[in-house]
């Protein structure tokens, strides 16, 4: 290559990276409007007032915010939110990191038929998955029935409306995000580190807590904030399948923003959810930067 064409092509390159904010521009200006304009009027709109006659009238308060933080129902309500998606959280990863680890350490036509399974759940609306889980858990369900026809029950068993059900349900949206979290980062993961660990004479449980569980720390942090997000944002799953007394954050939401027109407690309310979903994103995000974040 002559000395011409090599500072052509530097001068490219120059001029390419110069220009590269400037392309930036049309995607920053597209999440802003889409994303950071609505939540700067959401912002403005806790600090209204609801009057009772309309939905707001402008003003500056704290009102709401106050009474967020410090009415009894209000703290229960969130408490239950924080709970149910900690649960909920748990359940998902575990579930999760075990066939992720199964997938993991399968080949061939085998993986891409689990990993075809593992699409499954991204591909049903909510919608289609509360109707599903509703036919399920009452008492003339497929689960009572199973029960009954085998003998492992004497008597029908109704789980619809239970926490348990709940969990079900909403571990059943979040499993494949999941599970493809924590299977990008046990595919950066070398095997022959177990079969080391193995052959060192450390057993399957000890090579699994002292290597594999180590190494795979990032992405089970991202799954498990990925699934407590969610968690956090869904109502109809949780309202559809437990109980009545079962009110979480997002219920009260679509409650106080329809139902009563309060459009300044449901607004004050979505920014301390998204507060809370911040610092779990915060917290993940120090994880993964102190544990093996490359691979995620």
């Amino acid at each position: 290559m002559s000395s011409a064409d090599a500072i052509s092509r530097r001068s490219g390159i120059s001029g390419l990276t110069a220009n590269i904010p400037w392309l930036l521009v049309p995607g920053l200006l597209f999440i802003f409007f889409v994303f950071g304009w609505p939540l700067l009027y959401l912002l403005r709109m806790s600090f209204n007032d609801h009057p009772g006659a309309t939905v707001y009238v402008e003003a500056w308060t704290l009102r709401n915010y106050v009474f967020v933080l410090t009415d009894p129902g209000m703290l229960t309500e969130i408490a239950k939110t924080v709970y149910l998606s900690v649960v909920t959280a748990v359940v998902t990863v575990t579930a999760a990191f075990f066939f992720a680890q199964f997938v993991w350490l399968r080949e061939g036509s085998a993986r891409l038929i689990f990993l075809a399974i593992a699409l499954g759940p991204m591909l049903i609306s909510e919608v289609s998955v509360i109707i599903g889980w509703r036919m399920f858990f009452p008492s003339n369900g497929l689960l009572s029935y199973a029960m009954t026809s085998t003998g492992l029950s004497g008597q029908k068993i109704n789980l619809l409306s239970t926490e348990l059900a709940a969990v079900v349900g909403l571990s059943y949206i979040s499993v494949s995000y999941c599970f493809f979290s924590i299977l990008s980062v046990l595919n950066g993961i070398d095997r022959g580190l177990l079969t080391a660990s193995a052959d060192l004479g450390a057993s399957p449980v000890r090579t699994f807590f002292t290597v594999l569980l180590p190494l795979a720390k990032g992405g089970i942090a991202a799954a498990f904030t990925q699934a407590f997000v969610f968690t956090m944002g869904i109502y109809a799953t949780t309202n559809a399948l437990g109980p009545d007394s079962l009110w979480t954050v997002p219920y009260e939401i679509q409650l106080q923003m329809l139902t009563r027109r309060n459009w300044p407690m449901a607004a004050a309310l979505s920014i301390v959810l998204i507060v809370i979903i911040a610092a779990a994103a915060l917290v993940t995000q120090w994880l993964r930067h102190r544990k093996g974040s490359r691979h995620v």
